[in-house]
């Protein structure tokens, strides 16, 4: 371990999870020796998730298989979080899943209920620090969708794949393409402002405003970004009822373009706060929707 590690790993606040107390003490003496002296226990889930909004955990390391919410429960739940309109804890935390059962099977579990690392008992502590540094240090996106939330789980590089690579040599060149994507969606959020800013709004606006959105939408697609294709869906919504309408709010495009910067600015650090960014536009156009609909 370098130095530098070390003392990244000294900063972390360390949630174990563990039904059996001799575990939890091997587990705090591992930790003591690698200088992670923040360290918080749970012999079960419920008071894990107790402590996780009472207290700014940055990685939880659970048990695979423990009485009543198991380990998989746990970690489902902490993703689950970011459904939530006021989560209450941080719903993309690191999570390491603890196991004596090594099989395929329990890798899946573990990998669909978005645990970012895996490590089989019995363990030694380079393997603890490995799983540890690359769990914290090296996360991968997070990704939102209808059926899966939790890091990306592509690490294999496969030659016919079209998707965006996952393994450690291919880290660069997959930040450098999430560059080139949020910069040019950077770029789309500034021309809504832009047109937002025109004396009048005409029907070749709308169209403008409705391409933009398509595109942001198969760009947020592209990185697997839930939170920017939810707001890129509500930008197009909002234009289909301003075509309907036949009025175009410039607050509303403005309202759009802001808040696609913001997430783009927020990526990956306040998924709380994101999320209440898209709440925030789809509340404006279901209000507008039902106003209409009224009308």
């Amino acid at each position: 371990m370098t130095e530098t590690k070390v003392q990244d790993f000294a900063n972390k606040r360390i949630l174990l999870v563990d039904d059996h107390t001799h575990i939890r003490t091997i587990f705090t003496s591992i930790l003591n020796g690698l200088g992670m002296f923040r360290l918080s226990t749970a012999d079960r889930s419920d008071r894990a998730l107790s402590t996780l909004q009472a207290e700014p955990i940055d990685l939880v390391i659970t048990d695979f298989n423990m009485p009543g919410l198991s380990g998989i429960g746990l970690a489902q739940r902490i993703r689950q979080e970011i459904r939530s309109k006021n989560p209450r804890f941080n719903p993309s935390i690191p999570i390491i899943m603890v196991t004596s059962f090594g099989t395929k099977k329990c890798l899946m579990a573990a990998r669909d209920a978005g645990v970012d690392e895996f490590l089989a008992k019995p363990f030694t502590t380079l393997a603890v620090a490995e799983r540890i540094d690359s769990a914290v240090n090296m996360q991968r996106p997070f990704i939102v969708s209808d059926t899966y939330i939790g890091p990306c789980r592509r690490r294999k590089v496969d030659p016919i794949l079209s998707g965006l690579k996952r393994r450690e040599a291919d880290r660069m060149a997959i930040m450098n393409e999430f560059d080139v994507e949020r910069n040019l969606m950077q770029g789309d959020a500034q021309i809504l402002i832009d047109i937002a800013g025109y004396d009048e709004l005409e029907e070749t606006s709308t169209a403008a405003i409705t391409r933009i959105g398509e595109i942001t939408a198969a760009r947020a697609q592209k990185i697997r970004d839930g939170l920017l294709e939810r707001a890129a869906m509500s930008l197009l919504k909002y234009a289909a009822l301003a075509t309907a309408q036949g009025k175009l709010e410039a607050d509303m495009v403005e309202m759009h373009g802001y808040a696609v910067k913001q997430l783009l600015d927020l990526a990956g650090k306040d998924l709380n706060l994101s999320n209440q960014v898209v709440d925030s536009l789809e509340r404006a156009v279901a209000k507008r929707t039902r106003v209409r609909d009224v009308a």
